[in-house]
C-alpha cells in the first residue's frame, strides 16, 4: 500500500501521485540495495571473527602424508561447525531487525534484499573465513613421524550456509505477523490512534447509512 501522501495526491493530481509512485519504489530499490549490501558486508567481517573462534584439530603424525587426531580434538570438526552456525544465526536475526527499521521499504523489496544479501554473506563469511583459518593454521610441508600439527578449521558442510538467510525470513516474518497494520506501517498512522479503532471508523464509512 502506498503511504497517505501518495493517496491523496492520487485523489487530487493523478500525475503528481503517478511521480510520487516511481520515486517511492526507486527508493525502495536503492534501500534494498543497501540492505543486501550491508549484510553481505558486515558476514565478511563475522567471518574473519569465525576464523579466530573456530578450534583447530590436532593430529599426530604416524607415517608419511597420515596423521590421527588426538584424544578429543575430532570434537573440533563438530565445534567449528556449531560457532558458524551460531554467527549465521545472529547475524540473519540483527540484519533483519535492522531492515525492519527501514520503514518505507518494508516488503518485497526489503526482504528480496535482505535473502539475497544473507545468501551471498553466508557464503563469504564461509569463503573468508576459511582463508583466515589456512593462514592461521598454514598446512605443514613433510612433518617428520610423532610431530603434533594443526589442522585448520572448516564449517564441515554446505549445509549450515542456509541458517543466515533462514534466521532472517523467520525474524521478518515474525515482526510483519506482529505489525497491526495492513501496510506494515509503511503509511503515516498517527502513534495515539488505535488500529482497531481505525478498521471500526472504516467500515462504519463503508457501510450505508440508513434512514
Amino acid at each position: 500500500m502506498l503511504p497517505s501522501r501518495c493517496r491523496r495526491l492520487d485523489r487530487r493530481r493523478p500525475q503528481v501521485a503517478s511521480l510520487c509512485v516511481i520515486s517511492l519504489r526507486q527508493t525502495r530499490l536503492r534501500t534494498a540495495i543497501v540492505i543486501a549490501a550491508t549484510s553481505a558486508g558486515v558476514s565478511v567481517l563475522v567471518g574473519v571473527l569465525w576464523a579466530f573462534l573456530a578450534p583447530a584439530e590436532h593430529l599426530l603424525v604416524v607415517s608419511e602424508g597420515r596423521g590421527v587426531a588426538l584424544t578429543g580434538e575430532s570434537l573440533h570438526q563438530f565445534d567449528a561447525s556449531a560457532v558458524f552456525i551460531w554467527l549465521a544465526l545472529i547475524v540473519g536475526v540483527l540484519s533483519a531487525v535492522a531492515a525492519w527499521l527501514a520503514r518505507l521499504s518494508r516488503g518485497p523489496y526489503a526482504l528480496g534484499g535482505l535473502i539475497v544479501g544473507s545468501a551471498v554473506g553466508a557464503g563469504l563469511m564461509a569463503l573468508v573465513g576459511s582463508g583466515v583459518t589456512k593462514l592461521r593454521f598454514p598446512a605443514a610441508d613433510n612433518p617428520a613421524v610423532g610431530e603434533i600439527v594443526a589442522r585448520a578449521p572448516n564449517i564441515g558442510t554446505l549445509l549450515v550456509l542456509l541458517f543466515q538467510p533462514l534466521a532472517a525470513c523467520v525474524v521478518t516474518l515474525v515482526l510483519a505477523v506482529l505489525n497491526p497494520y495492513d501496510d506494515l506501517g509503511v503509511g503515516d498512522h498517527p502513534e495515539s490512534e488505535d488500529p482497531a479503532a481505525e478498521v471500526e471508523r472504516t467500515d462504519d464509512e463503508v457501510q450505508p447509512k440508513l434512514p
